[in-house]
């Protein structure tokens, strides 16, 4: 292509240098082929810094309208597009497509749903098609303006009887198409002599014609300047916003991990981080007197084992004792019952007897014992008397029966000793 025949680029191109081209008209086979190819040509061969794409179109096909919108969006220089009178239909999608959209004060912006004009044609398939187109062109508007798709709907669809929406820079920047320092400020003369001629004008076609007109004072070098420098400012912008986004992707790290959404009040967040740091404190808190707690029941466990086993040497030694004790009194027990034998108080073969009684009740068998009277010791002449001997044999006998009963009945009422 020959650089000297272009008729979309404006002005003198080379590399590495921002270059213009405009979109002028209607959008239709011949427009649509020819831009894309100019606009090709200088991203292949000129290859400059940064495309600016003018944009004054009342629309027209969504098929050639679409394929200018494909290659724009493809192009990987960065690409501003800017609304030099009026972007409608068509060419609201052709201007989407760049990376940074602008508008001048004075420009207009109209979106609707694609149609055909002879609707005595329309059949289903036809229906299908502007079903299909719609579709499409609410995606790009979705994504290009990052508005929801009802809003979207409700722009295309238009109020009442309107032919969808028209936006002036204002009313653009209020439903956030864009962003309020992407509207070029134009010269007083200049935004006057546009908005006192598009006054009551509602065709686009006339309306681009008035803003082509009016546009012919205006200096592209000039405008060229502007765009670059609000590119700087946003390049600046977009240094801040990232960093901003850094810092708010942390935040959202931390609200996420907090149980809450993104659009919690700030309020709510903090409120909880002061009763989380609250929490933390008392856990310090509960967590110095568990730690004193695990000492002290440490403490008390060690006690207790040192008192086990105490008790454990005392109830030794107390059985050592008993034992002893037992033993003794065993040993008191024969020697008493043995000492009544000797004294002729008792028979010795009525001896394990007394032995078992007073097992069960030493004092009280002692005691009977003790009042038990001795056998005298009585000359051989009265041992060897027949009659003597029956007769002391019979009266001891009975006394010692007697005492034996008593005894028994005594002990027989009293409870073994516990020692």
């Amino acid at each position: 292509m020959d650089i000297n025949q272009l008729q979309y680029v404006v002005g003198k191109v080379e590399k590495d240098a921002p270059a213009i081209i405009r979109f002028f008209g209607t959008v239709c086979c011949e427009s649509a082929q020819r831009f894309n190819e100019e606009f090709l040509f200088l991203q292949d061969v000129i290859q400059p810094s940064k495309i600016v794409v003018l944009i004054n179109s009342e629309g027209g096909s969504v098929i050639h309208g679409m394929s200018t919108f494909s290659i724009i969006q493809s192009c990987p220089i960065e690409v501003d597009c800017v609304i030099e009178g009026i972007a409608a239909s068509m060419a609201s999608v052709i201007w989407s497509a760049g990376n940074n959209l602008y508008m001048h004060d004075y420009s207009i912006l109209m979106i609707h749903n694609p149609f055909v004009y002879d609707k005595d044609y329309v059949d289903e398939s036809t229906e299908n098609m502007l079903n299909a187109f719609r579709k499409q062109l609410e995606t790009v508007y979705r994504k290009r303006f990052g508005l929801t798709k009802d809003e979207v709907r409700k722009i295309m669809d238009g109020e009442g009887d309107a032919d969808g929406t028209y936006f002036n820079a204002k009313e653009a920047v209020d439903a956030g198409i864009i962003p309020a320092d992407h509207v070029l400020k134009t010269p007083k003369q200049v935004s006057d002599k546009v908005k006192s001629g598009i006054k009551g004008v509602t065709d686009a076609v006339s309306l681009r014609d008035i803003m082509a007109s009016a546009m012919s004072d205006e200096d592209e070098n000039k405008l060229l300047k502007t765009v670059l420098a609000i590119h700087k400012k946003n390049e600046s912008d977009l240094q801040i916003k990232t960093q901003s986004m850094e810092k708010n992707e942390f935040l959202g790290a931390i609200v996420a991990q907090l149980g809450f959404t993104v659009d919690t009040p700030v309020a709510s967040v903090v409120n909880r981080v002061n009763d989380l740091l609250k929490a933390e404190s008392s856990l310090k808190e509960l967590q110095g007197q568990y730690d004193e707690l695990k000492v002290n029941c440490a403490a008390k466990e060690a006690e207790v084992a040192n008192l086990q086993t105490e008790l454990g040497e005392v109830k030794a030694s107390l059985q050592t004792y008993k034992e002893a004790e037992q033993a003794a009194l065993t040993a008191k027990i024969e020697q008493t019952v043995q000492d009544a034998i000797d004294a002729g108080k008792i028979e010795a073969s009525a001896k394990q007897n007394w032995i078992d009684m007073a097992t069960k009740n030493f004092e009280t068998v002692k005691a009977a014992l003790d009042s038990i009277k001795g056998r005298d010791k009585i000359t051989e002449q009265i041992a060897n008397d027949p009659d003597n001997v029956n007769h002391v044999q019979n009266e001891l006998k009975t006394a010692e029966e007697k005492m034996a009963e008593q005894v028994k009945a005594v002990v027989g009422e009293v409870e073994l000793q516990k020692f």
